[in-house]
């Protein structure tokens, strides 16, 4: 009884080692695990703050998109109203030729000379606006062209003034150069838009680009937090069957310190049995008893 009483003993001993080292591990465990999950925590606050500055510079991207498009929709327009107005502006001119040529004046030699200049004028204020029409231009060298193009308009309407002398020549170029007038005016509302909605198309590529550059961030942020997650969920799984095994051991030890209660009462039981037995022996026999032994024989009722 007391080689199996120790024994037990010992293997509560074990039970008790084994449980502390699995106290550690579980503190260790739960340590890791609560480490990752505020590291998830950050990553995934982080990834929803790069959302919220990419959902923020979309909406400006668009705003600038749109007010780009609306530019783009006058220009068309006005570049439209420029090609009516030049198309009126050339016939105009093609009717003031006729009629010059059919008039002849006083000082014919006077009249030819600045007629030639003003169809040099004309040849130059044509290639001009050609240039405009269809070269690759910067919003710079469009508007030193277009302050040519008026310089050379004005120099036509003087010396027009001096050859057509004539009410339907006047008031023929009268309209000619107000519809010059109004073909410079629109180049330079051509230009100033198109410089204006440069500037948002400028706008809206830069905002593209940080939302690029936003969405890189976003999928780091991302990844590591389905890293940190994933790591974080392997380590509570590895805590809760440390817990569920640290459970199983308390109660193996619970099971072993109440066997082995029994077993010292069935000992101690056991114990007084053979010691009453002896002092009554004793006692039969008229040998002198202890105290103890006395003791237990009046207990049990035996004398």
């Amino acid at each position: 009884m007391l080689h199996k009483v120790n024994e037990d003993h010992d293997n509560s001993e074990d039970l008790i080692v084994r449980l502390g080292k699995l106290e550690e591990e579980i503190r260790a465990l739960s340590m890791h695990r609560n480490e990752h999950n505020q590291l998830t925590k950050e990553n995934l606050s982080k990834r929803n703050e790069t959302v919220k500055q990419i959902n923020q510079l979309l909406e400006k991207a668009k705003e600038n998109k749109k007010n780009r498009d609306e530019l783009n929709t006058q220009v068309k327009q006005l570049k439209k109203n420029r090609k009516e107005i030049q198309d009126n502006l050339q016939e105009n001119k093609k009717t003031l030729d006729e009629i010059a040529e059919k008039e002849e004046t006083t000082n014919k030699a006077d009249i030819q000379r600045k007629r030639k200049q003003m169809r040099g004028l004309n040849s130059k204020i044509d290639k001009l606006e050609w240039e405009l029409q269809t070269s690759v231009l910067s919003p710079d060298q469009e508007k030193e062209m277009v302050q040519l193009l008026e310089k050379h308009s004005e120099q036509l309407n003087k010396i027009a003034e001096q050859v057509h002398i004539t009410t339907q020549q006047t008031s023929l170029w009268r309209e000619i150069a107000s519809l010059q007038k109004q073909v410079n005016k629109l180049y330079n509302q051509i230009i100033d838009y198109a410089k204006e909605s440069q500037i948002y198309h400028n706008l809206m590529n830069q905002h593209y680009h940080q939302v690029n550059a936003l969405r890189r961030l976003e999928r780091e942020h991302q990844k590591l937090f389905l890293e940190n997650k994933k790591i974080a969920d392997n380590f509570h799984r590895e805590f809760l069957s440390k817990v569920s095994e640290k459970n199983e051991l308390r109660n193996q030890l619970k099971d072993f310190k109440q066997k082995v209660r029994k077993q010292m009462r069935d000992k101690l039981k056991t114990d007084v049995e053979e010691s009453t037995q002896k002092a009554y022996e004793k006692y039969e026999k008229g040998e002198n008893l202890s105290m103890e032994e006395f003791r237990l024989l009046v207990e049990k009722g035996l004398i």
